[in-house]
């Protein structure tokens, strides 16, 4: 039999009110009596123990029909009124249970469980008015049961006698001393009558008997947190995570108040603890990270043993390793950042945000190869999205490889809807795949529809000119395409590169080292314009400055595949 309790109507957040549940007795056979048997009373006990063991084997139907033939037999056995009570129960017919459980409380009044039966099924079918008797019957007969005090107490409650309730819980701490059970639901009842003195007085008297009670003091933190009497909440809030260290939420609001204070230290020192307890789960913790990383405290020490107490924790959990990824991000940490996102695709690799982060991470770092072939494998699980076809595209081109790129690259320009920015990097690396193919005019024709769909774009203009110079193809409008990206960005050092190219490409060298050193000049250590610079010596006669530059551009890293050549032979070789 289940009984239902009435709920404490402590704070939700803080703490969780424990129910009971007591179990209805077995019917026993009267002492001092000796059944005896006739053969008559055969057929009864032979239905009677058939349906126990119907019962038994959870054939809830054929039970009932035995008890019924038993009734049929002999209809003064409480005892098969009882299991018959128990069988309409679990058919969910609680009108045939409360009759049945009547008729064995009349058959023998003086079985306290049959009285515990009836007062709960009308208490669980919300028959209030009818339960109170059988809830005074109860408490009167054990005035010490909490569970039935509080049926007792809840039934009045609802049937509108709160004060009669009140008076039932009082009168069962004179019998049974100060309780926190108790003096929680006088507060709740207090409440009730929106007597809100006296609700507060309750609690703050049984805390003088159990100061370190946890529901108590939840309970006056939630109370004072919902009337905005904040300062007043904290103080109690202070006293529950000291006695109930064990309470995450506690530690995670009080938490939020220092850091709301400016009180950062106090703050990660109660982020800390409530990480520790077992009530915050993983992804409370996420929420909180997530929250952190709108704050400046994002990128703090703390912030990040947080992080690494998280993978402690849950070292095999995706959201752990990327949370971490994201703080590494915020320091400019990439690398690391990387290594942290990597770790979570091995973890759970359907989460499109972290792929994001890993290939976005690969292409603002170079690792051409690393974003080929995770871009592929990111395919495997997200079909569908266009900027991972094209990021497969662009590191195709860079990898030499223009037939893979132009084939990523279609396919992801068919999935666009609408993203004409989108659409014109698509036609712009399209471009770049047909100049590589030596197909010019298709090369020309996809930048051109690429300017087109984004000319505010300096990138793609950028790239086409430099592509035109390469191919000596179009001077003119490569000219005009320069200029105008560097007139909108002039501190662009790559623009002036590019026009310095487009010079050489014409033979202008001296203009071609002008914009060369400006380049240079504002990203110094550039391999790429340290080669250019000597390109334009060496093709101005300055053969030993020449060389120079160029080994100044391999000390910087230069990834050229004819500067070796240029070197040794002390003269220009194009790519």
């Amino acid at each position: 039999m289940k009984i239902t309790n009435v709920i404490l109507f402590t704070s939700a957040l803080l703490v969780s009110a424990c129910g009971s549940k007591n179990s209805a007795q077995p019917y026993v056979a009267k002492k001092g009596k000796t059944p005896t048997h006739s053969q008559a009373d055969f057929p009864y006990i032979e239905a009677f123990h058939s349906g126990m063991r119907y019962k038994i084997k959870g054939d809830v139907d054929a039970a009932i029909v035995a008890f019924t033939k038993c009734l049929d037999i002999k209809q003064n056995d409480d005892a098969v009124y009882f299991a018959l009570s128990q069988l309409y129960q679990e058919k969910k017919n609680s009108t045939l249970a409360i009759q049945m459980m009547t008729k064995a409380a009349e058959l023998d009044p003086k079985n306290i469980w049959y009285t515990e039966e009836l007062a709960v099924l009308y208490y669980d079918n919300q028959q209030f008015e009818k339960a109170v008797p059988f809830f005074k019957k109860l408490v009167d007969k054990q005035p010490t049961n909490l569970a039935w005090l509080y049926g007792y107490g809840d039934c009045l409650l609802r049937t509108g006698k709160v004060n009669e309730s009140i008076q039932v819980l009082n009168k069962a701490e004179d019998v049974m001393g100060k309780n926190p059970s108790l003096s929680l639901e006088k507060y709740n009842l207090y409440m009730n009558l929106k007597k809100d003195k006296e609700a507060v007085a309750e609690l703050e008297s049984i805390l003088k008997v159990y100061p370190d009670e946890p529901q108590v003091i939840a309970t006056l933190v939630d109370h004072y947190f919902k009337r905005n009497e904040i300062d007043k909440g904290v103080v109690f809030l202070k006293e529950l995570v000291k006695a109930d260290p064990e309470n995450g939420r506690a530690h995670l609001t009080l938490g939020e108040i220092y850091r709301h204070n400016g009180k950062i230290a106090d703050a990660f020192k109660e982020y800390n603890a409530a990480f520790k307890c077992q009530d915050i789960d993983i992804d409370t913790k996420m929420s909180l990270m997530i929250n952190l990383q709108e704050t400046p405290h994002a990128t703090s020490k703390e912030a990040m043993d947080l992080a690494d107490l998280m993978i402690i924790q849950h070292p095999n959990e995706a959201k752990s390793h990327s949370i971490k990824g994201d703080l590494l991000v915020m320091l400019e940490k990439e690398e690391e950042a990387l290594r942290s996102y990597q770790t979570a695709l091995t973890f759970d690799k359907k989460q499109f945000p972290i792929w994001n982060q890993v290939l976005i991470l690969e292409y603002q770092i170079g690792l051409w190869e690393e974003l080929y072939n995770d871009s592929k494998s990111c395919l495997e699980y997200f079909s569908t999205m266009p900027i991972v076809y094209l990021l497969n595209g662009v590191s195709a081109n860079l990898l030499k490889k223009p037939t893979q790129a132009v084939e990523s690259l279609s396919v992801g320009k068919s999935l666009l809807v609408g993203d004409k920015r989108m659409e014109a990097e698509f036609y712009g690396q399209l471009g770049e795949s047909y100049f590589q193919l030596k197909e010019i005019d298709s090369a020309k024709m996809f930048y051109k529809e690429a300017i087109q769909k984004d000319p505010e774009s300096n990138l793609l203009k950028n790239n086409f000119a430099y592509r035109l110079a390469t191919s000596k193809t179009e001077m003119e409008l490569a000219m005009s395409l320069i200029n105008q990206a560097i007139t909108r960005s002039p501190s662009q050092a790559n623009y002036y590169d590019t026009r310095g190219w487009i010079y050489f490409q014409q033979g202008k060298f001296d203009n071609a080292l002008t914009d060369f050193m400006k380049a240079l000049e504002l990203e110094p250590k550039n391999a790429t314009y340290l080669e250019h610079i000597g390109d334009a010596l060496i093709k101005s006669n300055q053969k030993d400055k020449a060389i120079e530059k160029w080994e100044e551009a391999v000390i910087n890293g230069s990834k050229s595949e004819t500067i070796q050549r240029k070197i040794v032979t002390k003269t220009y070789h194009e790519e």
